[in-house]
């Protein structure tokens, strides 16, 4: 079939409909890449976040074990008077006790102010920020013997831990005078009683 410039007006809009079907298609070609790139880097978000929350779970789940793995023993050491504010008149009463069942002449003490603990490298305090405070005391004996017998006392109070810095003994009275109820010996000792700031009062106080 012959087409002459007659025809050509005829065919003006059936070529305006077939530029625009073309166009139309390929546009909707490249719309169609782009949400598919858009698809994919959605997924790709959606997929590290999921993954992400993967992760916080698990460690959640992980710190949940290590809490209640030390949970205990963490309270036992607040109970003792370790961990969390120092118990002054707690180590008083521990050291009325241990001289009583020591069967001592009384206790003089005189504590310091709280400070940082010297040692706490060599006691492996990893990085915690651990205190003490120096107690210095004085206290007459019977015997030697009576020296470790009040410290064991002393520990056995579980008011709180300590180290004993130093001890000077001096003899009131010769071995051969033993007078009744009356101390021969005279006990000088320093003692280190620490503590470990609970973690709240810790980040608190830097």
């Amino acid at each position: 079939m012959a087409l002459s410039t007659r025809d050509i007006p005829a065919l003006g809009r059936p070529l305006l409909v077939l530029g625009l079907v073309v166009g139309l298609s390929a546009g909707s070609i490249l719309l169609a890449e782009r949400l598919v790139k858009q698809g994919r880097s959605s997924l790709t978000k959606a997929q590290a976040d999921l993954a992400e929350a993967r992760k916080r779970v698990q460690r959640s789940g992980e710190e949940r074990d290590t809490i209640l793995r030390y949970v205990g023993p963490y309270r036992t050491l607040a109970q003792r008077g370790i961990v969390g504010e120092e118990q002054r008149l707690a180590w008083v009463d521990a050291l009325r006790t241990a001289n009583n069942e020591a069967q001592l002449y009384g206790v003089e003490y005189e504590v310091g102010a709280q400070q940082a603990y010297a040692l706490s490298a060599e006691a492996g305090a990893g990085g915690l920020p651990v205190q003490q405070s120096v107690m210095k005391l004085k206290f007459g004996m019977l015997y030697e013997d009576d020296l470790l017998n009040f410290f064991r006392v002393l520990a056995a109070q579980e008011v709180g831990t300590f180290t004993i810095n130093q001890c000077a003994l001096q003899r009131l009275v010769s071995e051969v005078v033993r007078p009744t109820n009356t101390p021969t010996l005279r006990a000088e000792c320093e003692v280190a009683w620490i503590t470990i700031p609970a973690p709240a009062a810790a980040e608190g106080s830097s």
